[in-house]
């Protein structure tokens, strides 16, 4: 029998699941611009209930969240990226705020460029009990639904290149590469993939 995962919006009793799995998704970043797991942890929590939580999917499976995506329009990303550097800067000592800041600039001057009406996916993450077992490609599948609702034609999102495991999982999906990011410390190389839809 086949797993049931249930696809839900993130609500606030999900917030100590859906912090750590968005930590893990974001390659370390987080914890470079706030300097330890911990306060990083807090500034995921904060971003969250400054208005991220409303941008964020669950999958729950076996009654636990199994998985977590950011998923939002490419035209809402500048305000996204401005309530991150503020949660940092709440949770950061004042002598770590100049570096934040070049670092969040510099993160800013890599970010692909979108077409503002696409569905951009912020965030994807797995539970590592969970995987391999359709959560990534049930939250992928709500991702295609929220966009198509919206009537949004693409879908884009971008993972680092050597990320295997999720690069197949994308190209499963009906995502293309589209573009690459070349190496620039501390962003990895990344691949940029994009799902055109029918709306």
């Amino acid at each position: 029998m086949a797993d049931e995962i249930e696809v839900r919006r993130a609500q606030e009793r999900d917030l100590a699941a859906v912090a750590p799995l968005l930590y893990s998704a974001a390659t370390g970043m987080y914890a470079l611009l706030a300097g330890t797991e911990a306060r990083a942890l807090r500034v995921v929590e904060s971003e969250l209930r400054g208005g991220l939580l409303g941008a964020t999917w669950v999958a729950e499976l076996d009654g636990a969240v199994a998985g977590a995506m950011v998923a939002y329009p490419y035209r809402d990303d500048p305000s996204h990226a401005r309530r991150l550097l503020r949660a940092v800067l709440r949770h950061a000592p004042p002598w770590r705020w100049l570096r934040i800041a070049r670092l969040h600039w510099k993160g800013q001057g890599l970010a692909p460029e979108h077409p503002r009406d696409w569905l951009y996916v912020d965030a994807l993450a797995t539970a590592p009990a969970h995987r391999r077992r359709g959560v990534a490609s049930a939250l992928l599948a709500q991702a295609e639904r929220s966009a198509q609702s919206a009537g949004l034609p693409a879908i884009a999102l971008d993972t680092p290149q050597s990320n295997e495991p999720a690069l197949a999982l994308y190209r499963r999906a009906g995502f293309r590469a589209a573009d690459t990011r070349p190496t620039a410390p501390p962003s990895p190389a990344a691949v940029i993939l994009v799902k055109e839809l029918t709306v």
